[in-house]
């Protein structure tokens, strides 16, 4: 099936943007408030800039049956970064990125497999952050982890059988369009990972 071969080639980028994005300091607790603000930095960055041209270059019809409207996930984004007192903008000027394919829904379901696919870990995620000592005291709703609630499930089974419907044919356009997504997410969360910098100093715990 499509959605395994994807998964077949994109292993090696998966495995080295779960590194990336801090998923180790993640699972043992010991992730910090700087390092929770730049994966929320990351995330909203990559989801201005390619979420709303793939959702609005999908066809009418696969944006139907995929319920593309409940999909968008930078509202949950943006009410994170409130939560931690940073005002970010939703509004984004200028062409899409040469780094995702527009020119077909093959193209643009495989981008979409990153994106959908992220959110399979977040329930797991939750539970981690919630008993992080780092984190505790600042009362956060995660609402990027949890943007799909308890249809976490049903809405990747139904963008896999989405994807699983594409002709064979156009299966390599799916791949190439994921692993590019990848290869460029790796290499600028890999670089927003090695910045010496405090994005933004915390505020007082229980201001």
């Amino acid at each position: 099936m499509l959605h395994e071969k994807i998964k077949h080639a994109t292993d090696g980028l998966h495995n080295q943007l779960e590194q990336n994005m801090f998923v180790g300091q993640i699972m043992d607790g010991s992730l910090t408030f700087e390092q929770y603000q730049t994966i929320l930095l990351s995330n909203y960055g990559l989801h201005l800039v390619v979420e709303g041209f793939l959702f609005g270059a999908l066809s009418s019809e696969l944006q139907q049956k995929l319920d593309i409207i409940n999909r968008i996930k930078l509202p949950a984004l943006l009410k994170d970064l409130e939560e931690i007192n940073m005002s970010m903008s939703s509004d984004l000027e200028g062409p899409p990125p040469n780094y995702i394919d527009l020119s077909s829904d093959a193209a643009i379901l495989g981008a979409m497999y990153v994106l959908e696919g992220a959110t399979l870990g977040g329930n797991v995620i939750v539970k981690r952050l919630k008993t992080n000592e780092h984190l505790i005291p600042r009362n956060l709703n995660y609402h990027y982890y949890q943007v799909y609630g308890d249809q976490l499930g049903a809405k990747w089974k139904q963008f896999l059988e989405v994807l699983n419907e594409l002709p064979e044919a156009e299966h390599q356009t799916a791949i190439d369009s994921a692993v590019r997504l990848f290869e460029r997410m790796t290499t600028s969360r890999a670089a927003v990972k090695s910045a010496k910098v405090t994005l933004v100093p915390p505020p007082p715990v229980g201001f």
